[in-house]
């Protein structure tokens, strides 16, 4: 199946309270997502009984937008083969994309984790982005007490500011500054969207995320979770052999500590379109040919997000691939056949 085939596979989350459900309203309302699947976690957790059209089954509705709707009660992997078996036996709509509404308390990681880990679900499935909602009145107070919330905010592709019109006049200014730095903190590379200020709407939700690899890495760890999440680029590209042993070892020397790795690879071998990468601990999506570049910035760029692990490990793989110099570090030849590394076999898959 080509990527163009996949269904696009989206994640909305964000803590509680944050507006997932309203934004998700909003955006269903749009004819751009008129062939969507909509699955909540409960299905009374998502106020759409004013757009109720047409009772499907038990658990699924179609919506007057077209879209479908589907309440999550069990496995969020059983729900997802039980939706695509009903979309082939033709008991639901051939929606074309699904919308995943997570509930405030959950973490974006395993859920990713799960989708790419799955054969038959990441070879129908594509990932199209983890947006992430936060409340800009009670944003940084959650960040600070919540270890979810900092990981929602990590591994987001998106960054939507919620509720910043209920911030008051006087003040907003200044809030809305420290909440950025806080955000800014935890993911330095993602978009961040004011939400009532209409900043995000259909057309950002549905663009194709775009790797912001900044020419230092960011390696600042947050001061409650621990999380530190690394940009780097590389002008040069990358040799397609380096590239696999790379993504290996990533995988098996970071293993669970690896939260997420994303990314645009420039090959040597194939410069007109990049690889785009998805990882999650230490899974990797089958690394896809893009049709071309998202943009013009033609360079490889990638963001490692990582929990509990020191700066230069992360920047000691950075370096062996790119053959940056570093004292005491080794390259990838020396990193694979270290004996002390650890070890998890099959963790790329090429398919």
């Amino acid at each position: 199946m080509t990527d163009r085939e996949r269904i696009a596979f989206h994640v909305v989350t964000g803590f509680l309270g944050a507006g997932k459900t309203t934004l998700i309203n909003r955006l269903l309302r749009a004819p751009e997502l008129a062939d969507a699947l909509v699955i909540v976690n409960e299905w009374g957790d998502i106020g759409l009984d004013h757009l109720l059209y047409e009772r499907l089954s038990s658990d699924a509705i179609l919506i007057n937008s077209g879209c479908v709707c589907c309440a999550l009660r069990g496995d969020l992997l059983e729900a997802l083969r039980d939706a695509l078996a009903r979309r082939d036996s033709g008991a639901l709509p051939p929606f074309g994309r699904i919308v995943l509404e997570t509930t405030g308390l959950a973490e974006p990681a395993p859920i990713l984790h799960a989708l790419i880990a799955d054969p038959a679900l990441s070879s129908r499935l594509g990932l199209a982005g983890v947006t992430t909602l936060i409340d800009a009145v009670n944003g940084r107070a959650t960040l600070r007490a919540r270890p979810e919330s900092a990981r929602q905010v990590a591994l987001a592709d998106r960054l939507v500011i919620a509720k910043s019109d209920c911030l008051p006049s006087f003040e907003r200014g200044e809030r809305l500054a420290e909440l950025r730095l806080a955000l800014r903190d935890l993911n330095p590379t993602a978009p961040m969207l004011d939400g009532a200020a209409e900043e995000f709407g259909p057309a950002e939700f549905l663009a194709e995320p775009i790797v912001r690899g900044v020419i230092e890495p960011q390696g600042r760890p947050d001061h409650a979770a621990g999380i530190r999440t690394f940009a780097f680029r590389s002008a040069e590209p990358v040799d397609p052999g380096a590239f696999a042993q790379f993504l290996s070892l990533v995988g098996s020397m970071l293993g669970p500590k690896l939260l997420r790795l994303k990314g645009l690879f420039a090959l040597s071998d194939q410069r007109d379109a990049p690889i785009r990468v998805d990882g999650v601990q230490h899974v990797f999506h089958a690394p896809r040919l893009l049709a071309g570049w998202p943009d013009a910035d033609h360079e490889t760029r990638i963001v490692i997000i990582v929990e509990g692990v020191a700066a230069r490990d992360v920047e000691a793989l950075w370096a062996a691939l790119v053959h940056t110099p570093r004292v005491d570090s080794p390259d990838l030849a020396a990193l694979a056949d270290n004996p002390l590394a650890p070890r998890a076999g099959g963790l790329l898959r090429l398919d």
